[in-house]
């Protein structure tokens, strides 16, 4: 059911941006454009700081330190 919310969500936004797309010049075309991949870079950017290397790394740094707990123990 989610699955399909999520196709008609898509198709609906898609179908409005081509109505749309009618009305707008160039350079705005061009900014929203630029916008939209800039957005899709962050978010591959993203996705690789939450890789799985980059958080088994991040969990052996952790056990190394000894855990957050640990040290507000000791001090």
């Amino acid at each position: 059911m989610q699955l399909l919310g999520l196709i008609l969500l898509l198709a609906s936004s898609w179908y409005l941006w081509k109505l749309t797309s009618n009305f707008l010049d160039e350079p705005t075309k061009k900014e929203l454009t630029n916008s939209f991949n800039n957005l899709k870079n962050k978010f591959s950017e993203g996705k690789q700081n939450l890789s799985k290397a980059k958080i088994s790394e991040a969990w052996e740094k952790y056990k190394e330190e000894g855990g957050a707990l640990s040290n507000k123990d000791k001090s």
